[in-house]
């Protein structure tokens, strides 16, 4: 018991303080590319590790190599709804900023079609569009709205937003007309969204097939029970059953992320 309780807490460590190769590796790759910059995805993983191991280690001391199995493989089947979630969200997120984008270059296109110049069809444009205002701030002020879109248009599901950056630099240096470009974005990403929508609707079958698969095992126990054996006595009574219901729920665990990873 101590020696799992042990390996536990070495375990711990291990994934929150990586060895320092890896860390002058990361240091050497940081350096940014040239181009807009991209907000980095973090892993929920590293902020809720010592969380998880947390009450595996008490269970450890506490319950025995029975019970820390279990609460391990409760924290790994919560960090995997939580990440899928997480990814969920993240992607809905990007989809409305993504129809905002359309939205906004579609009723900025409408305001500079009836004469404006560009600067005041910002203005009157972020009255709509939301998205819009903290541009229009800017412009208001005397700044460069070019800067700012680009920073919006780093935003998951915000690239469209380059595209109007660069159509109103160019504007602003030559003259070009604005009112072509913003309609082929916002035609674009219309588009854009169309095949989302419809890549989501076939994927969503293949989705719920791999979920279904994840809760498969909980059917197996319920059939073990129904032909009169004990199939949780067996996966807590040993260290072979307990080995069996670790693996099976790392398995699926990692069977679900991976299904969403090839889904994405």
């Amino acid at each position: 018991m101590s020696a799992l309780a042990a390996l536990l807490a070495g375990l711990a460590v291990f994934w929150l303080v990586p060895p320092a190769g890896a860390r002058d590796l990361r240091r050497l790759t940081a350096a940014p590319l040239p181009g807009p910059r991209r907000p980095r995805r973090r892993s929920p993983c590293p902020a809720v590790a010592p969380a998880a191991l947390t009450p595996v280690v008490g269970a450890a001391l506490l319950g025995g190599r029975p019970a820390a199995v279990v609460v391990l493989c409760l924290a790994l089947v919560a960090l995997t709804v939580a990440a899928v979630a997480r990814t969920h969200r993240a992607a809905s997120r990007a989809g409305e900023t993504s129809v905002e984008v359309a939205r906004a270059c579609s009723v900025l296109a409408a305001e500079l079609r009836i004469g404006k110049v560009a600067g005041e069809a910002l203005v009157d444009a972020a009255d709509d569009c939301p998205l819009l205002a903290r541009a229009a701030a800017v412009h208001r002020s005397g700044g460069d709205v070019v800067p700012v879109l680009r920073e919006l248009a780093a935003a998951p599901g915000g690239s469209g937003l380059a595209a109007v950056a660069d159509a109103w630099q160019v504007s602003v240096r030559t003259g070009a007309p604005l009112t072509r470009a913003l309609d082929r974005v916002s035609a674009a990403l219309a588009a854009d969204r169309a095949v989302h929508r419809l890549v989501d609707a076939e994927l969503s079958a293949p989705r719920a097939t791999g979920r279904m698969l994840a809760v498969l095992p909980l059917v197996g126990l319920l059939l073990g029970y129904a032909v009169g054996g004990d199939p949780v006595a067996f996966l807590l009574g040993g260290w072979q059953g307990q080995g069996c219901l670790l693996a099976g729920v790392v398995l699926a665990c990692a069977g679900v992320l991976w299904s969403e990873r090839l889904a994405r």
